[in-house]
């Protein structure tokens, strides 16, 4: 039996987890740009380490792994970032002060890190508690106590008086 083509299983690999890993990095990053960003260099580190990570068990869960990574440099250049932002508005624009706004990716930029990844992956990947702390390397009460806190978290950022997340990775107050 032939060698499956390496370039054929890595396209599969894109295919089945590119769209799932852009909104996971939009959700981390709150920036559509940086999450388009941040899943292409997570795709090139996988082909740069095909040879191994083809024969990973689960080479989803690596890609994951090297977003969140990639995520986590995002928020430690934020500050740099953000103050090259403003200097580029240029229109005066400021936000609005009496409208309140449903802003999800704010709030969940707010969350600390770990709560974030972990509400991202149980409540919009919809992996199990055991599965977000195999992922992890944490222990299942731990992820259902950030996942707890997040939800909590969120709810008080958005209005809410309380925040579920329930099977098929909703968000339902």
């Amino acid at each position: 039996m032939a060698n499956p083509d390496p370039r054929e299983e890595f396209r599969r690999l894109f295919q089945s987890s590119g769209p799932s890993l852009l909104a996971q990095a939009y959700l981390l990053t709150g920036d559509r740009q940086e999450s388009q960003d941040l899943v292409q260099e997570t795709f090139l580190r996988a082909w740069r380490h095909w040879e191994r990570v083809s024969t990973l068990d689960n080479p989803h869960a690596w890609l994951r792994r090297v977003l969140y990574n990639l995520s986590l440099n995002h928020w430690r250049n934020l500050r740099t970032r953000r103050s090259r932002d403003l200097l580029t508005l240029t229109d005066g624009a400021s936000p609005s002060s009496g409208a309140e706004r449903l802003d999800v990716s704010k709030a969940l930029q707010s969350l600390p890190a770990k709560q974030r990844q972990a509400l991202v992956l149980v409540a919009i990947v919809g992996m199990t508690t055991a599965e977000v702390a195999k992922e992890m390397g944490a222990k299942e009460g731990t992820v259902r106590v950030w996942v707890s806190r997040g939800r909590q978290a969120m709810a008080a950022a958005l209005g809410f008086d309380t925040l579920t997340v329930v099977e098929g990775g909703r968000l339902d107050e």
